[in-house]
């Protein structure tokens, strides 16, 4: 990945919308949209930078990436002259780009690349003690349950599209399961009470719940051997790490929508945003991206760029 598509990749990650991370890097929205393209300007590149709990890879503290910049080229037997006119720019370009490590992202992104410097980020030390995914549950933390209205407002929101048999696979309370709509054949699961999901073979056209977090990967595995749609709540980091992406791609299932939710008072705050979010079976198109706000009946909605 390229470091604009890995500015995207973080803050859809962290469940910042274009317009919130450009509020807190103090930048405006059209220049994030440029950043995220690989357009704008290093110094705003580095206003987000830190907002995202990134930073570039240097070998020496205090060395600014322009100075590592520098280092590459000599290596590579590049002179400042050579090196503009392989990336299409001037040589004063390039001096500015390694003495004040300033300039534009598209030519950063081009000496990048001919230098070979493949991986130019890293997390930051505070992202490193805190993790970008959350820790896993022990048993007692995996019975936080729903609250009612907060399963039937998402149960509202999908409910438009859903036909045919739909199982709650963990049904704890009931908060998903009353709320499943009377014109579909509805069947449920728990583990406490004997019926283990992991065990259920039957095809279904609708799976939907609040999963066990820390078992996550292997209730969707087994979700996607026996149904066509899958609606997870849950936070987003645990949903689109790239090991959750790539068990969606090889079993042909897609990304449909992100419903964000406000985190129930009644849960731990963990600081991750929650997710009710919508896997399909061979859907290939762009995550549609919606707010659910507490106390609201309809969802405010907009396209994942």
């Amino acid at each position: 990945m390229s470091f604009f598509e890995i500015l995207r990749a973080e803050r859809v990650g962290r469940g910042l919308t274009q317009a919130e991370l450009a509020s807190r890097a103090k930048i405006s929205i059209p220049t994030l949209r440029a950043l995220e393209r690989g357009a704008g300007t290093i110094l705003s590149l580095e206003a987000v930078l830190p907002v995202l709990c990134l930073r570039w890879r240097v070998t020496t503290p205090g060395k600014h990436m322009g100075r590592v910049l520098m280092e590459r080229r000599r290596a590579r037997g590049f002179s400042q002259q050579a090196l503009a006119r392989k990336i299409g720019c001037s040589r004063v370009t390039v001096i500015a780009l390694e003495a004040e490590f300033s300039g534009r992202v598209a030519t950063l992104a081009a000496a990048l690349r001919l230098l070979r410097i493949h991986k130019p980020l890293e997390l930051s030390d505070l992202a490193k003690r805190r993790g970008l995914v959350p820790p896993k549950n022990d048993a007692e933390q995996d019975r936080v349950m729903t609250p009612p209205d907060l399963a039937k407002a998402i149960i509202d929101h999908f409910s438009h599209a859903m036909t045919g048999r739909i199982l709650d696979p963990s049904r704890g309370e009931g908060a998903f399961f009353d709320h499943f709509p009377d014109h579909l054949e509805r069947n449920w699961c728990e583990i406490s009470e004997g019926r283990d999901f992991l065990a259920w073979s039957e095809s279904v056209e609708w799976v939907v719940t609040n999963p066990p977090w820390s078992e996550l990967r292997t209730f969707t595995r087994h979700a996607m051997q026996v149904c066509e749609n899958i609606v997870w709540l849950a936070p987003l980091t645990n949903l689109t790490t790239k090991a959750r992406l790539r068990d969606l791609e090889e079993t042909g299932f897609g990304i449909a929508e992100l419903l964000f939710v406000d985190t129930p008072k009644s849960w731990p705050q963990s600081g991750f945003q929650i997710v009710a979010a919508h896997l399909k079976r061979g859907y290939t198109g762009h995550w549609k991206v919606a707010q659910l706000r507490e106390g609201e009946g309809a969802p405010v909605s907009w396209c994942h760029p």
